[in-house]
Formats: C-alpha cells, structure tokens, sequence
C-alpha cells in the first residue's frame, strides 16, 4: 500500500489531527487505510494510539469540558501517557502538537463535533430537521450527522420504515455498513443486522437505490420490491410484489407465474423446478400473507391445475 500522508511530509498537527479524527470514527475510507498502515509499521506507534484513545474517552466526557488552557492541557497529556513519543518526532514538537490538539478538545471543537449529532434510539419515531420521519423499531439506532441540512446522510443499525422528502439536489442517504441507501422521496423499510452484514431493503411507494461500494453494484428499487443481502450471499437478490417484507405478504396480480417463483425463490429462499415449462406463462392472481413455503406451492399447484412435489425443505417440483 502507497502511504497517502507520508511521515517525511506530514505536519505533526496533521498527524495528530488524523488519529484524532480515526479514533472519534470520523475518518473516511483511505484515512483509515493509512493509519491502519501507519500502526503496524512499529509497535511504539500502535501503543501510542492507544495511549491517545484514552486520553479521547477521557477529556471527552462531561467532566472533563473546561476552559482551554494550553500548559493544563500538556500536563494533562502527559500524565497520561504511558509511552514514549513516536519515532521521528521531537519530544518538543511531539509537545506542541499534544497541546495543541488537546487545547481543541478541551476547548469544545472536537466534543461539539460529537454531541451535536443527534442519535435515536428504538423503539421510537424520529422526526428529522427536514420533515422526514423515521419508526425506530426494537434495538435499532439512528445517527444523524451536524450537517444533515447540507447533506441529508444518516447511519442505522437495525430495522427502520422511514418516509422521506424528495429533493433531487439534497438526496437523502443512509449508511448501512458498506453499502448505502440513496432516496428519491418515497415510504421504505431498511434492516441492516451488522453481525452477518444481513441488509433487507423494502419499498412501499416511491423509489430507492442502493448500492454495495465494495461489490461495486448498485440497483433501483421500486413500489414492492425488496432487495436482500448477506455474508452468505453477498451479492443483491431483488424480488418484487412484495407488499410487507416481514410477514411474507405477497399479491400477484395476472403475474406470469415465471415471476411469482423468482419472488417465492428470494423471498422464502426455496428452489422451484417446473417440469412443464408452458407452466411458466400461465397467469397468478392471488395473494399470501404468513403462508409458509408448502402451503404457498400447494395452492398455486392448485390454482394451476397441476401437482407439487416437495423433493427437501427447500426444493420444490411443480408438474
């Protein structure tokens, strides 16, 4: 990896400024690839980032928010440190960017970048600055960053239905893990489990893409589709007609029935072999709701005048 911020041409207060900035969670992608490189290159250099860390949890609590004082500040610095400076930086200067950058957070710069983010916990229904709304629901968490006027991007953890605004020139983005969520103004539902990179996006009305930077894939949803997403199966998987993601409900209307078992496929994760592929064009006009997979391939084989066969749990023939 090329170093973006080389140590020979990098200002010790830049340097600071940075670890600040990974520590507090605020660094973007190639910041963190950086420091991340930066810490493994010596063993002093890794301890001394954890020394910051806790100097950070310490003069960021409430407690500690006084009146900046810049040879306070160093004595405080220094009494907590339990290593050496890093390699290559002068003990003086090593002082001048610790004071420095502990002036900024005692005196509040950093500690406002923080607390003026507004964070809502479920179950609740947050309403955004914007006139968005968001239903919180059991341990989900909602970031909303201090420039959320200006750039309309918020980060959740478990599951939200939210309703937004459209506004082509501000559009409203929600993180969720590597991926994201760009809304054009629209009713959806977002679930986003971080231990399995599990994602389930749903749309009740209106439109959404989402997008996987790290698969480099992206796909537009519309009224009833819902795109889901896995560390088991990473890449997208979209179906549609889908009018509540969570009690499976589904309404097909004269939908050829190659479409209805692409949905039931994503959607109940079974597999459909179909014998008799003049099957596949014949009409469905039905709905389901809660239904499990047996009872779902035993009624359209009824509804199509044919017979289902269950080969396993997941596998299904209809003939």
């Amino acid at each position: 990896m090329t170093s973006s911020f080389p140590d020979n041409a990098m200002q010790d207060e830049a340097l600071y400024t940075l670890l600040c900035k990974y520590l507090l969670e605020e660094a973007d992608a190639e910041e963190r690839a950086w420091v991340d490189e930066w810490k493994g290159q010596a063993p002093e250099n890794l301890v001394f980032l954890q020394s910051l860390e806790r100097v950070l949890k310490a003069v960021t609590s409430p407690a500690a928010v006084t009146d900046a004082n810049t040879s306070a500040a160093w004595l405080q610095l220094y009494d907590k440190m339990e290593v050496a400076p890093v390699k290559r930086m002068s003990s003086f200067r090593w002082q001048y960017a610790a004071a420095a950058c502990l002036v900024l957070l005692v005196g509040g710069w950093w500690l406002f970048r923080l607390q003026s983010a507004e964070v809502y916990k479920g179950p609740e229904l947050a309403t955004l600055s914007d006139g968005s709304k968001v239903q919180l629901t059991g341990d989900a968490k909602l970031e909303v960053g201090r420039k959320f006027a200006k750039q309309r991007t918020v980060k959740l953890t478990g599951a939200a239905t939210f309703e937004v605004e459209g506004n082509p020139d501000n559009p409203f983005i929600i993180q969720v893990g590597k991926s994201e969520v760009k809304v054009l103004g629209t009713t959806f539902t977002v679930d986003y489990q971080p231990a399995n990179a599990s994602l389930k996006v749903h749309v009740s009305k209106g439109k959404v893409m989402v997008i996987d930077h790290k698969q480099q894939d992206s796909v537009v949803l519309t009224d009833g589709m819902l795109l889901q997403q896995d560390n088991i199966k990473p890449v997208f998987r979209v179906a549609s007609h889908v009018t509540d993601m969570y009690k499976k409900s589904l309404a097909f209307n004269n939908t050829p029935l190659e479409e209805v078992l692409h949905t039931l496929t994503e959607v109940y994760d079974i597999k459909v072999e179909v014998s008799n592929t003049d099957l596949l064009k014949l009409p469905v006009h039905t709905t389901f709701t809660s239904e499990t997979p047996d009872e779902v391939m035993h009624s359209l084989a009824t509804m199509l005048d044919a017979t289902c066969e269950k080969i396993n749990d997941r596998q299904y023939k209809l003939k």
